[in-house]
């Protein structure tokens, strides 16, 4: 296995530069320092992102509450023959009012 790694890296050092090495130490640092930037907004935001997700979940949590509970408040028709009855075929394919 090493014979064959050596055979490959000689003709690979045989072979001439195809692109010129000249700006790879300032394109990488470029690179870095980008990186580094978006690290910084994304540590600015993260307390933005943080608060949008408390509040979705506290509106999610209190219009789940008011809907459960306005559920339950409300008359049931539980006469078989009721127009409002829960499993009759025209409140289920109307959707009830």
């Amino acid at each position: 296995m090493t014979k064959r790694l050596d055979d490959l890296l000689g003709r690979l050092a045989a072979e001439p530069i195809d692109r010129s090495l000249d700006r790879l130490q300032a394109d990488i640092w470029r690179g870095v320092a980008r990186r580094r930037a978006e690290a910084r907004t994304a540590a600015m935001l993260a307390p933005v992102a943080l608060a949008s997700v408390g509040l979705a979940l506290a509106m999610g949590v209190v219009v789940g509450g008011v809907t459960a509970v306005a559920k339950v408040a409300a008359p049931h028709g539980s006469s078989a023959f009721s127009v409002a009855a829960d499993l009759a075929p025209s409140t289920l394919l109307e959707g009830g009012r």
